[in-house]
């Protein structure tokens, strides 16, 4: 989840931050607190940029909306390709049937990418 990876970058750089601080006999308080103050600054680029460089890659957990309360209500279905914002998905639902979809929007903090249905391939099962 994205918000659990921007808290571990996030401890990392204070991490280092504290350690430069007890290394340096020079440095001060206001250089710890500049160096934290950029530590979250690095974080929180992390969690806003991250999930539009990356996109939504085969095999990501997306949230699947197909009306207007769906996105209060929807499941979760897996990518079987690569997409960005406003491309054609297929995904697999939840028992092995696929349907393709548009994607909405990327990663949220709290929140998987969200695809709205557009129509969903019919199979066979074979008895």
């Amino acid at each position: 989840m994205l918000a659990i990876d921007g808290i571990k970058i996030m401890v990392a750089l204070f991490a280092v931050s504290l350690i430069a601080f007890a290394v340096d006999p020079g440095m001060g308080m206001l250089m710890l607190a500049k160096l934290l103050a950029a530590s979250f600054g690095v974080s929180l680029l992390y969690v806003i940029a991250y999930p539009h460089i990356r996109g939504v890659r085969k095999g990501d957990r997306v949230q699947v909306m197909r009306g207007a309360l769906s996105q209060f209500f929807g499941f979760t279905a897996v990518a079987l390709d690569d997409c960005r914002i406003s491309e054609e998905v297929k995904v697999r639902l939840s028992r092995g049937r696929e349907a393709v979809g548009v994607l909405e929007s990327y990663e949220g903090l709290f929140s998987a990418p969200r695809v709205r249905l557009m129509y969903e391939q019919k199979t066979e099962v074979m008895r």
